[in-house]
C-alpha cells in the first residue's frame, strides 16, 4: 500500500510538484556537496521515469572511495574506461544499467506470429503494441500474455499484475471449457475502446509532462504502462466480459471419402507404409 500512495503524483502533476519539493530537500539533506547533488538531482518531473526507493543510494556519494562521473564513456580498455575527455579510469567491474526494451516491435522482429487469415503480429502492431487489459490481441484466438501492452508499472509490484492476469487467464480457459468451443477471440471494438481509454487516461499525466523514457515508444505514446492503480487493474481481471470476446465452436473436417458401388471407402491421405518404404529406398 505504501508503494501504491506514489501512483497519485504521476496522475496529477500539481501533486507531483509538491512531492518533488520535498524530493529535493531531502536529496539536499543526504549529499553534502553540492556539485555532486546537482548532477544527482533530476531535471524531470518525478515520476517521469521509475520512482526508486533507496535508503543508502544518496549517502553512497559521501564516501571518500566514491566518485560520480557523468561524462560520457569514449572507449573501454581491457582493464579501463576512458571517457569522453580523454581521462583514464581503472575499472574491475562494469555494470550497465540502460533501462528496459519493451516495445515487442524490436524484440519480435524476428519473430513470425501469425493469427487468423490476415492478422500478422507485427503489421498489427506497425503503429505500436495494443491488446486488450495487457492479456488478448483480436485476431489471436486462445492467445494470452503476461505484462502485455499498457500493463506494466512504473510505481509498484509488476507480480501483482502478473497474478491477476493469470487469474483473468484461467477464467478464459474455464469459460471456454464451458461454452465447448473451439477458441475465445477478443472482439476489435473492445480492443479498440480499452486503448483509447488507456491513451486518454494517460494525457494530463506527468508521463506526458515532455520526458522521455523506455515507457514510450519513439512518437512518445506510452504503450507500456496501466495508467492507474494496481487494484483497478486487479477488479478489472476478475471476471471475463462474455460481451467483449467472439466464442468460436470447430467443427474437424471430415475425411474425404470417394463412392464405390454401394460402399463408401475412406481415401487416405498418408501413403501405404509399402509405399513410403519404396519412396525411402530410392
Amino acid at each position: 500500500m505504501t508503494n501504491e500512495m506514489r501512483v497519485w503524483p504521476i496522475f496529477h502533476p500539481s501533486i507531483a510538484v509538491v512531492a518533488e519539493f520535498f524530493a529535493k530537500q531531502f536529496i539536499r539533506a543526504q549529499v553534502k556537496d553540492p556539485v555532486v547533488r546537482k548532477k544527482l538531482t533530476p531535471d524531470y518531473m518525478l515520476g517521469c521515469k521509475r520512482i526508486l526507493i533507496s535508503n543508502k543510494w544518496y549517502p553512497a556519494f559521501n564516501r571518500d572511495n566514491v566518485d560520480l562521473i557523468t561524462d560520457g564513456i569514449k572507449e573501454i580498455r581491457e582493464h579501463s574506461i576512458v571517457d569522453s575527455n580523454g581521462v583514464e579510469r581503472e575499472v574491475d567491474t562494469i555494470i550497465l544499467g540502460t533501462g528496459f526494451i519493451v516495445d515487442p516491435r524490436g524484440y519480435m522482429n524476428k519473430f513470425n506470429l501469425k493469427g487468423l487469415p490476415g492478422h500478422d503480429i507485427l503489421e498489427d502492431w506497425k503503429d505500436g503494441a495494443e491488446a486488450y487489459l495487457g492479456n488478448t490481441v483480436t485476431g489471436y484466438p486462445n492467445m494470452f500474455q503476461l505484462v502485455g501492452p499498457n500493463a506494466g508499472l512504473g510505481h509498484n509490484s509488476i507480480l501483482f499484475m502478473i497474478e491477476s492476469q493469470v487469474h483473468y487467464i484461467l477464467q478464459c480457459m474455464k469459460e471456454v471449457q464451458k461454452r465447448d468451443v473451439g477458441y475465445l477471440n477478443v472482439k476489435k471494438e473492445a480492443q479498440v475502446e480499452f486503448n483509447e481509454e488507456m491513451q486518454s487516461r494517460i494525457k494530463g499525466s506527468v508521463w506526458t509532462s515532455g520526458c522521455k523514457s523506455w515507457y514510450q515508444q519513439a512518437d512518445g505514446k506510452n504503450f507500456a504502462l496501466w495508467p492507474s492503480s494496481t487494484m483497478e487493474f486487479y477488479r478489472r481481471n476478475r471476471n471475463v466480459i462474455a460481451r467483449h470476446y467472439e466464442w468460436v465452436k470447430v467443427e474437424a473436417k471430415p475425411q474425404a471419402t470417394v463412392q464405390l458401388g454401394s460402399k463408401e471407402r475412406v481415401v487416405a491421405k498418408a501413403k501405404s507404409k509399402t509405399a513410403a518404404a519404396k519412396e525411402v529406398s530410392a
